[in-house]
């Protein structure tokens, strides 16, 4: 959890008309200077903005602060209640605070105009948590990881979290899960639920797509028991839900295989799709042959057009070799004008194939 230590508040805040007097620097006391062996590494300018902010869980306001500084530009988010001064529209006039992460301290100066702010920051190195991070195993880490540990938040305890799980991650691998959310203990909850130790990649690929160990459960309770994680993960990528599953055998597919499933997600196979064929008279047709009809195009709508042409009982391989071919009910409304009447399913295809040969038999 970030703590934020103000050291100087707004020196004026207008509200409701009245002027606030300003408070004096140095009056938060908590604001601690860097140890004398502490010197900054990384030094540039911030900037924020009234309207640039996300929420989270539909009520915390979180400040976004862009960070610019010689190898690029960075961000992260404060809470609105630990930096009031910077999510007020009416601020107006120097402001300081800072930023204190495990590996580091943040220190920002500058000023506040109509809910923007910008100035100047500087970031220090925490000497005790480079040292414990070398007890840990991490002894050679560069001010640069030190700098991305602390912008994204990572911890001692966080490290010593997944050492206790069984991991022993890089550098790149730390950042990448904490950017994830592949937790210690999602790596756990998962381990638990998949019965078999996973990869830090496997967990953030899981995370990244959604996979949850309560998603793995249901869909196993289904009757997936078997499926590796990949197959899991796939599922979650095309929208395979056990509501899905369940509208389906509902419908009487019952036990369908994961890749039939993936299938019908990529190629739009819904159970209206299915009810709305079942209404024309294709009843309990093959997971294939759907799947077959959404990729050629033949949906109800062209099936009750080719019945107004005169074409009621086609079966489903014809159907779907009309849409390969182009037979629809211009090409039928053009063959009766030439005098083509009565044309076989087979000659619509021949017609429309061949046909400038079918015109000069004319």
């Amino acid at each position: 959890m970030k703590h934020l230590i103000l050291a100087m508040c707004l020196a004026a805040r207008v509200a409701d008309g009245d002027a606030l007097p300003a408070p004096q620097a140095g009056t938060a006391a908590t604001a601690t200077a860097p140890a004398a062996n502490e010197r900054p590494t990384v030094q540039g300018t911030w900037q924020t903005d009234y309207d640039n902010y996300w929420t989270r869980n539909n009520s915390d306001r979180w400040i976004s602060i862009q960070l610019r500084y010689d190898e690029g530009n960075s961000g992260f988010g404060i809470p609105e209640r630990e930096v009031p001064a910077l999510s007020d529209r009416r601020s107006d006039g120097p402001v300081q605070f800072a930023l204190r992460r495990d590996a580091g301290r943040f220190d920002f100066s500058g000023r506040m105009a109509d809910g923007r702010g910008r100035g100047d920051f500087s970031f220090t190195p925490s000497i005790d948590f480079i040292s414990a991070m070398g007890r840990l195993g991490y002894s050679r880490l560069s001010d640069r990881d030190v700098w991305r540990f602390a912008m994204h938040d990572v911890t001692r305890t966080y490290v010593t979290d997944f050492k206790n799980a069984g991991y022993q991650l890089d550098t790149s691998d730390l950042i990448k899960s904490r950017i994830h959310g592949a937790t210690p203990a999602f790596a756990q909850e998962m381990t638990q639920e998949a019965n078999t130790r996973l990869e830090i990649d496997e967990l953030i690929k899981m995370r990244i797509h959604g996979v949850t160990p309560e998603f793995i459960k249901a869909m196993r309770d289904l009757g997936f028991k078997n499926e590796r994680i990949d197959d899991f993960v796939k599922f979650r990528i095309h929208g395979v839900t056990p509501e899905f599953i369940k509208t389906f055998s509902d419908l009487g597919y019952k036990n369908l295989h994961g890749d039939d499933l993936v299938k019908m997600r990529i190629h739009g196979v819904s159970a209206q799709f299915v009810r709305d064929l079942s209404d024309l008279g294709y009843k309990n047709l093959p997971i294939e042959d759907l799947v077959r009809m959404r990729i050629h195009g033949v949906t109800p709508e062209y099936i009750r057009k080719m019945r107004d042409a005169g074409y009621p009982n086609i079966k489903v391989d014809g159907l779907v070799r009309f849409r390969i071919h182009g037979v629809d009910e211009e090409l039928i409304r053009s063959a009766k004008a030439h005098g083509f009447n009565d044309l076989s399913a087979d000659d619509l295809v021949d017609l429309a194939i061949h046909g400038r040969r079918w015109l000069r038999t004319r």
